[in-house]
């Protein structure tokens, strides 16, 4: 209305005039809604509708809150224990956080990852079937792809050099050389799929194949397996080492903060200010 935009004007130059008093847009009850209360306005919006609808929801919220304290009012205590548990876990939840950020150190050794590894073998048996291997998928008219035919199945890193050369020019995707192990079983699924039912027996086909050349009507596969492990066999160090630094910076979490709940008893009850009745 041109009532409200004349009175958000004066209200505006109010605010700009007297900068010491707080401008009252709405009340609710006894609460008021002020001028340096309300959010910037953006400019591609139209100030007058931007303020009724913060006034409009701002009186909402407000009235739900009159209207539930007075039919929930036998329950006011509980809803208030409730945010004062809250209140304290948020407190002890940042507590430990900012004292696990100052003294936790989240570096573990190679020598302890490995040895963790060794002792808990039986907890990393692999739950499928993986691969190390060289891979290129490339156009069938991709120039002089004898070339990738000679090279793909070496380890010797000049060789690998002039073939990544290569590949970044033509192929549609390559991995050589230092690999991260794969899923075979979802690596497979990217191969040829007249081949992938085959291609899914892992134990016998990584097992009779080391050099694996697959074509469609597109594109030429060269794979060479580097290495694999089957499926209920010892996941190799590499393939868990990452989780097993999970694991063991969490024990330290557990160690520290147990340490720092021992320290603060020791403390309370050495300056009287935790006593245990009898």
């Amino acid at each position: 209305t041109w009532f409200f935009l004349i009175l958000f004007t004066c209200v505006l130059c109010s605010c700009q005039n007297k900068q010491n008093t707080r401008v009252e847009l709405a009340r609710v009850y006894d609460d008021y809604l002020y001028l340096d209360q309300t959010p910037s306005i953006p400019n591609s919006v139209d100030s007058m509708v931007f303020v009724q609808d913060y006034i409009n929801q701002w009186a909402t919220q407000k009235l739900l809150i009159k209207k539930a304290e007075f039919n929930l009012d036998r329950n006011l205590h509980y809803v208030d224990s409730l945010v004062d548990v809250y209140r304290e876990s948020l407190l002890i939840h940042y507590y430990k956080e900012a004292m696990i950020q100052e003294y936790l150190d989240d570096v573990v050794s190679d020598s302890l990852i490995n040895l963790y590894y060794l002792n808990n073998i039986e907890n990393f048996q692999l739950k499928e079937d993986i691969v190390k291997l060289n891979y290129v998928k490339i156009k069938s008219i991709a120039p002089n792809i004898d070339f990738v035919s000679e090279k793909y199945n070496s380890l010797e890193l000049g060789e690998i050099a002039e073939l990544e050369e290569y590949c970044l020019q033509f192929a549609e995707r390559f991995f050589l050389g230092h690999v991260d192990w794969v899923s075979w079983s979802d690596f497979s699924k990217t191969l040829p799929i007249s081949k992938n039912q085959y291609l899914k027996d892992a134990r016998r086909f990584l097992k009779k194949n080391k050099k694996i050349e697959l074509k469609d009507s597109t594109y030429h596969y060269f794979l060479f397996i580097q290495d694999f492990k089957l499926k209920g066999t010892s996941s190799p160090l590499d393939y868990v080492s990452s989780l097993i630094q999970k694991i063991l910076v969490n024990k330290k979490k557990k160690d520290l903060m147990n340490h720092i709940e021992r320290q603060l008893i020791e403390d309370a009850l050495s300056t009287n200010n935790f006593e245990i009745y009898e």
